[in-house]
């Protein structure tokens, strides 16, 4: 397990380097451009994203392993909030920087102890370590998609977010009364998969391993592409060549995939 939570330490590293290099070319009226998550400017992903590293640094000093609480959560969102457009940017890389340059000097038992619950589910290191690389590469696209139509997801964290799946989909569906299978083949990498969702409840499972019941339609598209239709962000814009099985159920799947 410490194996793993140490690659994606690496992919991190890797994600962070990739976005601080863009931050840093960025005019003052690219920082106050919309991104991608409409009601944030691209500075205000930047700010979302060193907000949330500074809370992960107070975990790291919290010699009880809670992390901050609600209420000192809150007061780091406002400071952040008081910044302008070039300091939350500015910030929001320092910052960063400074989280993984922590996690980097873990030792194995520190890093093994980075467990977390949401939503009543106990997260390892590993887990908790994948949550922030979807967050990171999935943000990283919002800014990137505001300045280039053609951006994808950063490759070195597509991985990391399929392995996370099964806990995304806890809170990435929309209440629905759906009964739906969907065959679900992706490219980059390659993974086949069935999309289970039964009255309200939304899974993921490997094909193999699916079961021999029948299917509702079947969807081929890039991995990248199929992680942003979970997220709410694969509207006809900047949907790739792909193939389904019948058009209605890319329609029916971004009704339910609407963001989060």
């Amino acid at each position: 397990m410490t194996s793993d939570a140490r690659t994606l330490v690496g992919t991190l590293r890797t994600l962070h380097g990739r976005l601080a290099a863009t931050v840093l070319d960025l005019t003052p009226e690219q920082l106050r451009t919309r991104s991608y998550a409409t009601e944030w400017s691209i500075a205000d992903v930047l700010s979302h994203l060193g907000s949330a590293s500074e809370q992960a640094l107070m975990a790291l000093d919290d010699p009880d392993g809670q992390g901050p609480g609600q209420e000192e959560m809150a007061s780091v969102w406002a400071m952040w909030g008081t910044r302008t457009p070039e300091q939350q940017a500015a910030e929001s890389v320092a910052t960063t920087e400074r989280w993984i340059s922590r996690l980097e000097q873990l030792d194995d038992g520190a890093l093994e102890a980075l467990h977390r619950n949401i939503g009543e589910v106990d997260l390892d290191a590993a887990e908790v370590l994948r949550l922030r690389v979807a967050e990171h590469a999935m943000h990283s696209w919002d800014v990137a998609v505001a300045l280039d139509d053609t951006a994808v997801v950063p490759a070195e964290g597509v991985p990391a977010m399929l392995d996370l799946l099964p806990f995304i989909l806890r809170f990435a569906a929309q209440p629905h009364d759906d009964v739906l299978r969907v065959d679900v083949r992706t490219t980059d990498p390659e993974r086949a998969m069935v999309l289970d969702l039964q009255h309200g409840e939304t899974r993921v499972l490997p094909a193999s391993s699916a079961g021999a019941g029948p299917t509702d339609g079947s969807l081929e598209l890039p991995a990248e592409a199929f992680l942003r239709m979970v997220y709410g962000r694969l509207d006809a814009r900047h949907t790739p060549p792909l193939k389904a099985s019948d058009d209605a159920l890319l329609v029916r799947l971004r009704e339910i995939f609407r963001g989060f």
